[in-house]
């Protein structure tokens, strides 16, 4: 790894900026849903900041087309982070007033439009990977990406936690203004560094929107092999989408030997899983590199089918390790995804395909977390079989796909 980043300086430079970014995300969601949860309409408003996360990530088929488009990538990226910094100052000037719904529903409002820059600003900064990265070093670029971001996300998410017994959330909110704007700048000075590169980068012609999004969508479907393994991931998303909630159920109702309390499990749950998936993204390049992605899946399939057994068991412990494994295999798999899309689709059509490969890898999660719990309310069991079921369904998907080769 220290190797590659010796080589790639401009490539280090540029995701370390991105990472920046991605701090600034993250750093004001838990201080928002504590705002949120303190209004005699918590669940309501706790909701809304919720779907202020969700919904820019199911815009970026749009938010991906349009930055193809754009020409001066990164100077587009630098004014994206300084109007985020400007909108983290009102919000921090709307937090001096009376906590109300209506005050969330505005701040909310405000958050949603930063993600969306966000988003539009990776969009942006996707196709220069192309240019920076050798082929054969794609892979492990991406396993460095995926893990510093789910690092970043999670790092980010914790800091917020603990500045909030420190400081005010206006204070927070402040340094999250203060960090983007710190963001801008350094995007405009590499902005003069890949002046170059940037030239090199293909335009897209000035077509409707849609019509991109068209194009774009077709070049995915119309290799049978990549929109297969999309679905693959997407579902694999969506067990866990299903678990934690499953879980806590399983700890409340069934109340199996635990070595720690509910809420510690609950959060070793979430824990194991993360460092599980970091664990994969690091060694992407380096374990199991002669193995399919198909065959990594359906290992994946069979740790979901461990998962149902263990709900069935009463095995606290199968179910940590099962879901353990299945997101260490996601791990190993989507760094290498994320290299194939980028190593085979053409560089103007990038920010696009990336933002809505992006987006269908996120769409199952949110609905798994819906059904499975409804299914829990008529019958916990059931839910336990569901699991079963969804492994098996999957298995023969893949059987499926491969019988169909």
């Amino acid at each position: 790894m220290f190797k590659f980043i010796k080589s790639n300086p401009k490539f280090m430079q540029l995701i370390s900026i991105n990472l920046c970014a991605k701090i600034g995300d993250r750093l004001f969601y838990t201080p928002l849903l504590t705002l949120a949860a303190t209004l005699s309409k918590a669940k309501l408003a706790v909701m809304l900041v919720a779907i202020s996360e969700t919904l820019p990530i199911l815009l970026n088929f749009f938010l991906g087309s349009r930055a193809d488009q754009k020409r001066h990538k990164l100077v587009a990226v630098s004014y994206n982070a300084g109007f985020r910094g400007v909108l983290y100052l009102i919000i921090a000037s709307l937090l001096y007033f009376q906590p109300s719904l209506t005050l969330i529903i505005s701040i909310a409002n405000l958050n949603l439009i930063s993600d969306l820059l966000g988003n539009y600003s990776s969009a942006l900064t996707t196709p220069f990977t192309k240019l920076l990265i050798t082929l054969d070093e794609m892979q492990q670029a991406q396993g460095i990406v995926s893990l510093t971001t789910q690092l970043v996300h999670v790092a980010a998410t914790f800091i917020g936690a603990v500045l909030l017994t420190f400081f005010f959330n206006q204070t927070i909110a402040y340094l999250n203004a203060a960090l983007f704007l710190l963001t801008a700048i350094l995007y405009r000075l590499m902005a003069q560094h890949l002046i170059a590169i940037e030239k090199q980068l293909p335009q897209q012609k000035n077509t409707h929107i849609t019509q991109l999004i068209k194009i774009n969508f077709s070049l995915l479907a119309n290799n049978r092999s990549v929109l297969n393994e999309l679905c693959q991931l997407a579902l694999i998303n969506g067990f866990f989408g299903a678990t934690t909630p499953i879980f806590v159920l399983f700890l409340k109702e069934d109340q199996p030997t635990l070595f720690f309390s509910q809420p510690l499990t609950i959060a070793l749950l979430s824990g194991l899983v993360t460092s599980s998936m970091l664990l994969g993204n690091g060694l992407s390049s380096k374990i199991w590199t002669y193995q399919s992605n198909q065959t990594l899946n359906n290992m994946a399939f069979w740790g979901i089918c461990y998962v149902s057994l263990g709900f069935f068991l009463n095995n606290t412990i199968l179910v940590l390790s099962a879901a353990s494994s299945v997101a260490f295999l996601l791990g190993l798999v989507s760094p290498r995804f994320s290299a194939a899309i980028i190593t085979y689709y053409p560089t103007a059509n990038l920010g696009g395909i990336v933002t809505m490969v992006n987006s269908l890898l996120m769409l199952i999660p949110p609905v798994t977390s819906f059904i499975f719990p409804i299914i829990a309310t008529i019958n916990l069991t059931v839910s336990y079989g569901s699991f079963l079921l969804y492994g098996l369904i999957l298995l023969a998907m893949s059987w499926f796909t491969k019988f169909r080769n």
